[in-house]
């Protein structure tokens, strides 16, 4: 299984990373973006026959799970 984390703040450099737990953390201008890329890449390992989640920190400090269509999971 493959986990894309997103956290809520920028880093120190104004950019958002994306902790990819088997390639490294690619950054991007703003969470939008990030966001937008990890539901791609994940859409990609699904079609691929992997397993992937998605998760995003919010404001309060709670980390969500999603799946590869961007839906919650319990």
């Amino acid at each position: 299984m493959i986990i894309f984390d997103i956290p809520y703040t920028a880093s120190l450099r104004g950019e958002w990373s994306v902790l990819v737990s088997n390639d490294g953390h690619p950054e991007f201008k703003s969470r939008r973006d990030a966001i937008r890329f990890a539901v791609s890449s994940a859409l990609t390992v699904r079609h691929k026959g992997g397993e992937t989640l998605i998760s995003v920190e919010g404001s309060d400090g709670q980390w969500r799970m999603f799946d590869d269509q961007a839906k919650g999971v319990a």
